[in-house]
């Protein structure tokens, strides 16, 4: 989770190529399927359901934290966001939607129920 913060502050920097690198990389963390291993490959298997909800909810937890940090600052987490899916064209954009749509539903049902969340921890304790 600092990592991804101290990635995300990245975005205040002068130069576009430590910007366009933090993108990146926050991109690659929380949005890209992970590759299948060798192994996988040749026993031509996809992740369970189960083994997604996990990975989704993982990301989730990550992002909470994460956007906890820039609750009393001007956050470039939003321009992050928008900059990762204003760069892409055509089928990525269906596909980067559709991960968007996924942890966005996932971070409304924990927010509805935090219960569901391990690993998030509420920075204020009387507004959990």
């Amino acid at each position: 989770m600092d990592i991804s913060t101290r990635l995300i502050f990245r975005m205040l920097d002068q130069d576009d190529g430590v910007k366009d690198l933090a993108i990146k990389a926050i991109e690659e963390l929380w949005f890209q399927d992970h590759l299948p291993s060798p192994v996988q490959k040749s026993k031509a298997s996809t992740p369970s359901d189960a083994q997604n909800n996990k990975d989704i909810l993982g990301k989730v937890v990550v992002i909470m934290n994460v956007s906890a940090n820039f609750k009393d600052r001007q956050s470039p987490f939003e321009h992050m966001l928008h900059r990762i899916m204003a760069d892409k064209e055509g089928t990525e954009v269906a596909i980067l939607h559709a991960q968007y749509s996924e942890i966005c539903e996932a971070l409304i049902d924990g927010l509805v129920d935090a219960s569901d969340l391990p690993g998030f921890v509420c920075q204020h304790q009387l507004n959990c």
